[in-house]
């Protein structure tokens, strides 16, 4: 069996150092591009999102400049009506304790339970 020589030790020894860090290097390289391929799929994701939320808003704005749009804000905020246009005025049934309870003129509905108000409110 020969012995190496210390130049040729030397030699291996600095080779598989390199091949370790050479290792380490595309082992790295190769965790960033994973990395950057999910953070790009992530930024495309959310890139789309956004495209979709822009053309919502634009059909928004563009319903919003309408006359349609504006003659409804109108109506609603004004109370007006259309000429022949018949409106129906519902009042509340529950919750208003001032008026007399269904049936029983003087009792308040403040003094009801809530069963026996949706009973009424059935019943009526």
């Amino acid at each position: 069996m020969q012995v190496m020589s210390f130049p040729a030790q030397l030699k291996y020894i600095v080779l598989s150092i390199l091949f370790v860090v050479a290792s380490i290097n595309f082992t790295r390289t190769s965790l960033d591009i994973m990395q950057n391929s999910k953070r790009l799929e992530s930024l495309q994701l959310e890139v789309s999102s956004l495209e979709n939320k822009q053309a919502d808003l634009t059909k928004t704005i563009a319903y919003k400049k309408s006359a349609e749009y504006i003659e409804e804000r109108a109506r609603n905020a004004l109370n007006l009506i259309k000429p022949n246009e018949k409106v129906y005025v519902v009042q509340a049934v529950l919750g208003d304790s001032t008026e007399t309870a269904v049936g029983q003129p003087g009792k308040t509905r403040e003094n009801k339970s809530t069963f026996q108000l949706w009973v009424d409110l059935l019943l009526r």
